[in-house]
């Protein structure tokens, strides 16, 4: 009965109430072993949140001129989508939100669509925003990163999360004035990529750090790769209970003799493969997913005091090789409690499922492991579970959007589209990163977007039923 369900929710257009954010890449509340009941599945991935109202919250980074007034609205509900892109005159967040239809609300910010300048004005900075999550207040949280110049450092990489109101107010109770920025050692980059709350409501973000300034001028050490996880109190401070000082670190990748290997994969990550994934347990551990540029996929889990959990896989880390280009942008539990892993390698995206101790499945695909070719240049970046256990898992770049359907067990699902994908092609080229989300009627609902402006995909089993794009003044992915 629950799949004649869904089945005829795929074929049928859903008018849900709609609206728009983002989302954290892998920012779930949902816990492993909470039940079998499908209702605990989250309902959204990527770059796109479904609140508990049902609506979804959609939005990205931004370029822009500084005008008089730009101040006068700040955002809410934020995400980004903007990797570096050539200077401009001031870094900011764009926020949208849509009506029920799928189009603008003009009752919302300026026709729809929010700027919020990133200060100081006149930066020339670019800005990253890779998770956004809604606290048991209904308050947004976004998280991602910014470059940011500052005395004699130029273009330093460094963490930025904001807290805003249900109303879209930035949060004065967080931070300063709302915003925290979070710099470590002095490194030459700290970055995030993916975020959690945890069930005391503190913030949990995840992402790379390493670099640091040689005491001979112009010059820098040797550059290690670091995955981090901070932790903040309610209030926006790092919080020194976890780890050490409030962070939790492990050397993904050691220091090379020139540190070339590091330094490229921090700051030139031109292929935008750069991801990481954070999803915490049942007991509150924090599960992590890291890789370097040449892989393996590292899954590590962390104690609730912020130490390297040495009875998860081998030594508290579990290795998984899937080839080179790899990267993993969102974990999630199955119903059953496993956990699932999808991202992308070389020209495939990969979906892969580990027990909830790491333990690779072999009964899940090829080995616990199942690939599904996606093309040159794009990149996984949301998946979730339907109800009737079927996995759907979203790549995007160039021109294109592929959904792809798998069985519970990793076996693609023939009844959609071309061996379990759909393949949209679209006018604009698009972001590598893209949100999915299931709406109350059982439809998939991808969002991307492009310069200026984002794409509004509703799926059937035949493939997008309704294709809208709507402009997005500022907007860029």
């Amino acid at each position: 009965m629950l799949r004649a369900m869904m089945i005829a929710s795929w074929e049928r257009l859903a008018a849900g109430m709609l609206t728009i954010a983002v989302a954290s890449v892998v920012g779930s509340t949902q816990r492993s072993g909470d039940s079998r009941d499908a209702s605990v599945l989250p309902k959204s991935s990527g770059l796109l949140t479904q609140g508990r109202d049902g609506q979804l919250r959609f939005a990205s980074g931004a370029r822009i001129s500084h005008e008089a007034g730009m101040l006068d609205k700040l955002g809410s509900l934020v995400v980004g989508l903007g990797y570096r892109a050539p200077a401009f005159n001031s870094a900011a967040l764009c926020l949208v939100r849509l009506t029920p239809r799928g189009v603008l609300d003009p009752g919302f910010g300026n026709n729809g669509s929010v700027t919020t300048p990133l200060l100081p004005l006149e930066n020339h900075d670019s800005a990253t925003v890779t998770a956004l999550l809604e606290d048991a207040s209904g308050r947004a949280i976004v998280v991602g990163w910014r470059t940011k110049s500052s005395g004699l450092d130029a273009s330093v990489p460094v963490i930025v999360a904001a807290r805003y109101t249900s109303a879209g107010a930035l949060d004065p109770s967080f931070g300063e004035r709302g915003v925290v920025t979070t710099r470590i050692d002095q490194a030459y980059a700290t970055q995030a990529y993916a975020a959690a709350l945890d069930g005391d409501g503190r913030l949990l973000v995840v992402g790379y750090n390493g670099g640091v300034k040689s005491k001979r001028p112009g010059a820098f050490d040797e550059w290690p790769i670091r995955v981090i996880v901070l932790r903040y109190t309610a209030s926006g401070v790092v919080d020194a209970s976890f780890g050490a000082g409030g962070i939790a670190s492990h050397v993904l990748v050691p220091a090379g003799p020139n540190g070339d290997a590091g330094r490229e994969f921090l700051l030139y990550d031109t292929g935008h493969r750069k991801t990481a994934g954070l999803i915490l347990d049942r007991q509150g551990r924090a599960v992590v997913a890291a890789a370097g540029d040449a892989g393996p996929i590292v899954l590590m889990r962390f104690t609730r005091d912020g130490v390297l959990d040495s009875t998860f896989g081998s030594a508290g880390t579990v290795h998984t090789p899937i080839g080179k280009r790899a990267g993993v942008s969102a974990l999630f539990w199955d119903v059953d409690g496993r956990l699932l892993a999808a991202g992308t390698s070389d020209d495939s995206g990969v979906l892969a499922r580990y027990s909830a101790d790491g333990a690779l499945d072999a009964t899940f695909g090829d080995g616990g492991i199942r690939r599904t070719p996606i093309g040159e240049d794009m990149r996984v970046s949301a998946a979730l579970q339907e109800a009737d256990g079927h996995l759907l898992m979203v790549a995007s770049g160039n021109n294109s959007v592929q959904l792809a359907r798998f069985d519970r067990n990793g076996k693609p699902d023939q009844s959609v589209g071309s061996n379990g994908v759909i393949s949209t092609t679209v006018d604009k080229i698009v972001g590598t990163a893209a949100g999915l989300a299931i709406d109350e009627k059982g439809t998939p609902v991808v969002t991307v977007v492009s310069p200026n402006g984002m794409f509004i995909l509703r799926y059937n089993r035949g493939g997008p039923v309704d294709k809208s794009f709507q402009a997005v003044p500022n907007a860029h992915p």
